[in-house]
Formats: C-alpha cells, sequence, structure tokens
C-alpha cells in the first residue's frame, strides 16, 4: 500500500507540472505540489461518503475495504493521467496564449484537462466497481449504482476541493497569482467549480481589465468613478450656459426674413396717399 500511495503521489505531480506550465515554470512548480494534495484529500472525503454509502448498497463491504478501493481508483486515476502528460505539457506550451484582446486557445487546453480527469476518473472507478461487484456477487442494478453514487461523490468532493486550492493553471496574462485562492470568485466572476464549468461551456464576457487583475472589478475593490454633477446654482455661482449651437446660414435667413428699410417704406406709403387724394379731388 506504501508503494501505491508513493506512486499515487508522483504520477499526480508529474501531471500538475505538466499542466501548470501553460502559465508559467512558478505555476508549475506549485501545481505539482498541490495537486498530490488535491489527490488526497478527495481521497480521504471520498472514502467516508463511500462508507456511508455503501450502508445500504453493499452492506458487506467494511470502511478498510472502502479506503482500499478508494486508493486503487485514484492510483489508476493518476496513473491514467501520469500517462497524458507528454500530451498536455505539449499543449501548455503550443497554444496560442492569451493577451488584452481575449483568452486565446486557453479555454480549449482547460476544457480537455477538464475531460482528462473525468474520463480517467471515470475509467477508474469503472474498473474497481466491476471488480467489486464480481467479488461481493453484486447485481447489475446494484452494481450501476455504486458506480453511479461514487461518481457523484467524487465529482462534488474532488471539484470543490479542486475549486479551493486553485490556481493548477490559468490565463498567462495574470500576473502574480496567489498560491491558493480560496472560496475567492475567478477572473470571470465564478464562486464554486460548478459555476465555473458552466462559464467554460457557456463564456460570459470578460472585464475590459481582466489582464491586469484577474478579476472582475465588483470583487477587487475597484470602483467606478462617479456620475459628474451639475455645480449648484447660488448667489456667489453663475448659472451654467447652455453651450451655442452653429445656425446654418439658410436657416438663419428662413427663420429671420429681410425687412425693409424704414426711410423707402416710409416714402412710398406717403406717395400712395398722396395719389389716392388727387385722384378723388379730381
Amino acid at each position: 500500500m506504501k508503494r501505491r500511495f508513493a506512486e499515487t503521489m508522483l504520477a499526480a505531480a508529474l501531471y500538475g507540472f505538466s499542466a501548470g506550465a501553460v502559465h508559467s515554470l512558478r505555476m508549475a512548480g506549485w501545481s505539482a505540489l498541490k495537486f498530490p494534495l488535491l489527490i488526497l484529500s478527495t481521497i480521504l472525503l471520498s472514502s467516508l461518503a463511500w462508507q456511508c454509502v455503501s450502508r445500504f448498497l453493499a452492506p458487506a463491504l467494511r470502511f478498510p475495504e472502502v479506503a482500499s478501493i478508494a486508493l486503487r481508483t485514484f492510483h489508476r486515476t493518476a496513473l491514467f493521467l501520469a500517462s497524458l502528460c507528454p500530451v498536455t505539457f505539449f499543449l501548455a506550451r503550443t497554444i496560442t496564449p492569451p493577451d488584452a484582446g481575449g483568452l486565446g486557445e486557453y479555454p480549449l487546453f482547460l476544457g480537455l484537462n477538464v475531460g482528462f480527469i473525468a474520463l480517467s476518473g471515470t475509467a477508474a472507478l469503472g474498473l474497481e466497481t466491476r471488480r467489486l461487484a464480481r467479488g461481493l456477487g453484486l447485481g447489475p442494478r446494484r452494481a450501476v449504482s455504486v458506480l453511479g453514487a461514487w461518481l457523484a461523490i467524487c465529482l462534488f468532493a474532488g471539484g470543490q476541493c479542486a475549486w479551493i486550492m486553485r490556481p493548477f493553471f490559468g490565463p498567462a496574462t495574470i500576473r502574480d497569482p496567489p498560491f491558493m485562492e480560496g472560496s475567492a470568485p475567478d477572473f470571470r466572476g465564478a464562486r464554486s467549480f460548478y459555476e465555473a464549468v458552466y462559464h467554460l461551456v457557456c463564456p460570459p464576457p470578460l472585464p475590459p481589465d481582466w489582464p491586469r487583475r484577474g478579476r472582475p472589478h465588483c470583487d477587487t475593490g475597484h470602483r467606478s468613478p462617479p456620475p459628474l454633477r451639475e455645480p449648484p446654482s447660488g448667489p456667489g455661482r453663475r448659472a451654467a450656459v447652455a453651450p451655442a449651437v452653429p445656425v446654418r446660414a439658410s436657416e438663419s435667413v428662413s427663420r429671420n426674413p429681410p425687412r425693409a428699410a424704414p426711410g423707402r417704406g416710409a416714402s412710398s406709403a406717403r406717395s400712395e396717399e398722396d395719389s389716392t387724394l388727387r385722384s378723388r379731388s379730381k
């Protein structure tokens, strides 16, 4: 059992290093330390939860047997992931890196690694469940029930542990990330592992300054500047003057038609009166 445990930790460290290389060598070293811790914490939580489920689905199982099954399952999972290290490291160093304009091919890399972990864990747990069904004489329905329950437990336990211990890898544009972010939201605003997976499938728009801060401004204490206010009017202040709007020459002519000169208009009126008086006198 000690040798199996050592192989599990070593294989997990190799995979963590290859996945963290997408950000930097420092992140690769952090992931090589944290990924074995993730496997260990998931083994402990899964063993306890599997024992509770086994009381109803497989009462013949004892806790030492359940713990041994959990260790064998994650041993195979780590070996499967270690076999993918060359592929993961190659992708980590060759994908289009993120920049200020977008994430590049980083979402593809993240999705592939989530798929690698899910498929490796499912395959390892399926093999152990098949072996368990043969050893205990479980029927097909009971074996499928055990497999489904244990898979759900691994998803909830491992996913949330991974969320608390993150980042294992991240966009290279985020400089100086913390060793563990805990329950803090990520650069897209997700607050849990399941919300992060949903954002991976349906990505929300990125904040404009995400490469500098890595988190939305609503979570880092950054506030937008207050709106401008008009100065209050008072005896000591001048009233705000509306800006002058340029008027075209044609509009000014149509609005203010030209008037006749006052001198010419008066003389023409007097001449008309004189002509009318002369015609009447005649």
